[in-house]
């Protein structure tokens, strides 16, 4: 099994982050929200959850307009978000239904 460098991304993205997404009244809120669940169940060993939150994340991207001024950081997420996705998937750490029953297009 090949290791996921958690701690890089972490690092990254809080060096990338707009920190107004930390401001609960702001839509990117919810987003960031869901970034910081993948990171913490995904250190907990909670792979079926890591794989929710990927997921929600995927639907913020798929319904939101994303802020020009922001491209460079959402960019990076969804290179984020695939990677952590291959990973579970490759691994074979999600359970076969919860990946049929909520099927992620990335």
């Amino acid at each position: 099994m090949i290791e996921f460098k958690m701690d890089y991304w972490i690092k990254e993205i809080n060096n990338r982050v707009p920190k107004r997404y930390f401001q609960r009244n702001v839509p990117e809120y919810r987003f960031v929200t869901y970034i910081n669940h993948s990171i913490v169940l995904f250190m907990g060993n909670n792979y079926d959850s890591t794989y929710m939150f990927v997921k929600r994340s995927y639907e913020f991207l798929e319904e939101s307009k994303i802020i020009e001024k922001d491209t460079e950081y959402y960019e990076f997420i969804k290179n984020y978000l695939k990677e952590l996705y291959d990973y579970l998937i490759d691994n074979d750490l999600v359970k076969k239904d919860l990946t049929t029953r909520f099927h992620i297009k990335n």
